[in-house]
């Protein structure tokens, strides 16, 4: 799709589907709408708005609640963004389906219940499919030419988790067996060692929590010759989780402060997703996030859900993920962002964030 949404007018080509269409054929038309440069981002999502209130009994009730007429609804700007909370009460489905997989979010303490994310039959694929793409249009080259080191404590061992799908998968595509740390320092650097001794042939890319990260940092263990690597440009770190569990998170800067003074000069990138959403945002500088272009990262004002906010302005965090066919498109995070010529910046929670949004569909 293309990814020009500046040119985004209040035009209605033909819609690429209508609301008596099946799961499966949204689908295909998002799929054909991927390998066409001239598909109209804002029609399809319109398209997938309306198909969505007609099948979508959670996002429908919501939508209503607020008064609005989806017939009315004209542009992709005025489309309702359902807070996330939701799948904390209610299956977010999309047409009638059994559900075959479901992811569930990590969850902290004191929250009483956990986000899921339910998947039909071909969800697991379509989720396997759209990662990879996400990931190559952000990276410009496949998952699968990579080498992958997993350190996610706090991952291992939940079937139900979204990041270590991903990231196993990605593993499996690189034709390498799949290596999951928990805490295991020595390992890594092991297996750093050994990848060294092969000549880095593949970019090696280590995916951990960023606590995790700094404790493998501050174990002393580098092999001697990842410096190398970090000047030829062959190891990153993407750093995805923050600090939760540890206490106060340091700012981000403090962070890359910590890790540049371990490995001076390595590239620090981060990646943005969350169990609600099919698609993933990566910044490749640590800081801005950019998206594939079938997702749109909208800033809008507290206070108000339907204004948006202007540059370098603070805000609810919108993502309007149009591969989120079978649940729902359109969500309100409970993030703080910014919006850059750079790309979109994560500065943190709404305060209060379990409270807020969501009173119209909690469970009784």
């Amino acid at each position: 799709m293309s990814c020009d949404l500046a040119t985004m007018v209040d035009q209605h080509p033909a819609a690429p589907f209508d609301t008596e269409a099946g799961l499966a054929d949204v689908r295909k038309a998002f799929m054909d709408g991927m390998k066409s440069s001239d598909t109209d981002w804002s029609s399809f999502a319109l398209a997938l708005f309306r198909w969505q209130f007609a099948h979508n009994d959670v996002y429908a009730e919501f939508v209503q609640h607020l008064g609005i007429d989806p017939r009315q609804v004209r542009s992709s700007e005025a489309i309702p963004c359902l807070p996330v909370e939701a799948f904390k009460h209610h299956q977010v489905k999309s047409t009638s389906w059994e559900v075959a997989k479901t992811f569930r979010s990590s969850g902290t303490s004191g929250v009483v219940s956990r986000s899921q994310h339910c998947l039909d039959d071909q969800g697991w694929a379509w989720y396997h499919h759209v990662t990879a793409a996400s990931w190559q249009h952000v990276w410009r080259m496949p998952a699968s030419e990579h080498q992958w080191l997993g350190l996610l404590p706090g991952y291992l061992g939940r079937e139900d988790a979204s990041l270590l799908a991903m990231v196993e998968e990605f593993m499996h595509q690189s034709g390498h067996p799949p290596r999951m740390f928990m805490r295991d320092h020595e390992a890594i650097s092991s297996c750093l060692e050994q990848w060294i001794q092969e000549g880095c042939q593949k970019r090696m890319v280590l995916v951990g929590v960023t606590w995790a990260i700094l404790d493998w940092l501050d174990a002393g263990l580098l092999p001697e010759a990842l410096n190398n690597a970090v000047v030829a440009g062959k190891f990153v770190l993407l750093e995805t989780g923050g600090m939760k569990g540890r206490g106060v998170e340091p700012i981000r800067q403090e962070v890359h402060e910590a890790i540049h003074r371990r490995l001076p000069g390595i590239q620090i990138a981060s990646e943005y997703g969350m169990t609600e959403m099919m698609s993933q945002a990566y910044a490749l500088d640590g800081i801005h996030q950019k998206f594939p272009p079938w997702v749109l990262p909208v800033v809008r004002d507290a206070r108000d859900p339907m204004v948006q906010l202007a540059t370098g302005r603070t805000g609810r965090l919108d993502v309007m993920d149009l591969a989120n066919i079978h649940s729902c498109a359109f969500l309100a995070t409970s993030d703080l962002a910014q919006h850059h010529r750079e790309g979109l910046q994560i500065l943190g929670r709404v305060d209060r964030s379990e409270v807020r949004g969501c009173s119209l569909l909690a469970s009784e």
